[in-house]
């Protein structure tokens, strides 16, 4: 499937820009998360974010926890740092969500096992909602899927650990995108 050709319909790349309007695509500069998400995402609506202070997927997560009821999480990143195991290690005590991962293995393979991965892994033994899965990767996006059908799409330059100030990202509540990425991660996971 080509990056243009998400509804699984067939289309050129002039097709699809054609189709895209930039109507549907919000394009701002933000201090901070808060200031693109302060109202509800709108479907099919891409929000393209550059940012002049650091948030990353976790952020966006915990935001997503407090007004939605969230049923899954698929994370696709290359690195993380021992606060953001931290907080999904809460986020999955506190709930019946079903998380996902895939990590670069050069955290775990090629270099010394950091304390981050090796805490991740021995988390997700313990846990039946919760699959760890270690790749050459250095995708960066985050899926969120909600009790109400929404399918939350995050992606972009940051990894889930300090990010740079300024970062790019895209934030959109789209199932066909959602369903596309989820497709390549699970494959991934089920092929290991």
């Amino acid at each position: 499937m080509a990056w243009y050709d998400l509804s699984g319909e067939k289309e050129t790349t002039k097709e699809y820009l054609a189709r895209v309007k930039y109507e549907e695509i919000v394009c701002k500069k933000v201090k901070s998360f808060m200031e693109i998400v302060d109202c509800e995402l709108l479907k099919n609506v891409q929000y393209r974010l550059v940012t002049e202070q650091s948030f990353n997927a976790i952020v966006v997560i915990n935001y997503f926890l407090k007004i939605y009821d969230v049923t899954e999480i698929y994370i696709a990143v290359y690195r993380m740092n021992i606060q953001a195991v931290n907080q999904i290690k809460k986020i999955l005590d506190e709930g019946k969500i079903k998380c996902f991962f895939v990590l670069s293995s050069f955290f775990r393979e090629n270099k010394k096992y950091e304390k981050w991965s090796r805490e991740l892994v021995l988390y997700s033994q313990q846990k039946d909602n919760m699959k760890v899965l270690f790749a050459w990767n250095h995708a960066k996006v985050t899926l969120i899927r909600t009790a109400d059908n929404r399918h939350i799409v995050f992606e972009g330059s940051g990894n889930l650990s300090d990010n740079a100030r300024i970062e790019q990202y895209i934030i959109e509540d789209n199932e066909a995108t959602y369903n596309f990425h989820k497709n390549w991660i699970t494959n991934i996971i089920e092929a290991k």
